[in-house]
């Protein structure tokens, strides 16, 4: 596998094993070595040099308990990334913050879908836990990073791209003939449905975002002020197609933002 050129020479460890895909990527040097021991993730010498990304595919509990004795996470982290728990939040313990929200990616039949993702960040690491059939890393293989000397510069990194290829998918919906019927009860409407909801995930993540600034500030620089700057830009826009997809079928009755995640879930 060829080494990955982010500004900064990377090494991408990737591990396929019956527990998932471990991909292991460090700025310590452009070396590219498959099938990196999971087994040594549970000892603390074996991990590189920091700062690290560690980006865990579908983990058993096996290597989530290997992995969490090793960087010593507390367990009620270990047991929440191996929960379905969809309620966004961030907690602070210290070293470390741990965030569970999800991400939003692009999707043809339902506009967009969410995918649920736990993250673990410190000045030296920075874990994600996930189900994605391809890997995290995939969506930053075309991003500009330039060196790869902080874990929380890396975070912003990745929402920026997730939110982005988002934000460029509705863009170019927008200008495609959708179906806007309104033979029927809005209510009943799929799209519409769809439309509601992205505008309270939206707001949902434009409070985390609050909430990750505030309670990371020691993960961040004042260089990464650009990126929070960019993200908010992105979910402003995004929530302004989604309000103008909206206006074109008509004046929607308002509905509650606990009914609409209770009706698409």
């Amino acid at each position: 596998m060829a080494a990955t050129s982010w500004g900064c020479r990377i090494a991408v460890h990737i591990c396929v094993r019956k527990m998932g895909k471990i991909i292991l990527v460090t700025g310590e040097n452009g070396i590219a070595v498959e099938n990196y021991p999971a087994k040594s993730l549970g000892r603390p010498e074996s991990y590189p040099e920091p700062p690290f990304w560690l980006d865990l595919v579908s983990p058993s509990e096996n290597l989530m308990w290997r992995i969490s004795k090793a960087l010593k996470f507390d367990r009620e982290v270990q047991r929440a990334c191996l929960s379905r728990h969809r309620e966004p939040s961030c907690e602070n313990f210290g070293d470390y913050l741990f965030i569970q929200t999800s991400l939003l990616e692009p999707s043809r039949k339902n506009l967009f879908i969410q995918r649920n993702i736990k993250i673990i960040l410190s000045r030296e690491y920075l874990v994600t836990v996930h189900k994605r059939r391809t890997s995290l890393h995939c969506l930053l293989s075309s991003s500009d990073v330039s060196g790869f000397a902080h874990t929380g510069t890396l975070l912003l990194t990745l929402l920026d791209s997730s939110i982005d290829r988002v934000t460029e998918s509705f863009c170019s919906e927008e200008q495609k003939d959708l179906s806007f019927s309104t033979d029927y009860a809005l209510q009943k409407n799929p799209l519409w449905w769809r439309l509601r909801n992205l505008k309270a995930i939206l707001l949902r993540d434009a409070n985390l975002l609050v909430g990750i600034a505030v309670a990371g500030a020691r993960f961040f620089s004042p260089d990464d002020n650009s990126l929070f700057e960019s993200i908010r830009t992105q979910i402003h826009l995004l929530s302004a197609v989604a309000t103008r997809l909206l206006s074109r079928m008509g004046h929607p009755v308002e509905v509650p933002l606990m009914q609409v995640h209770k009706k698409i879930s």
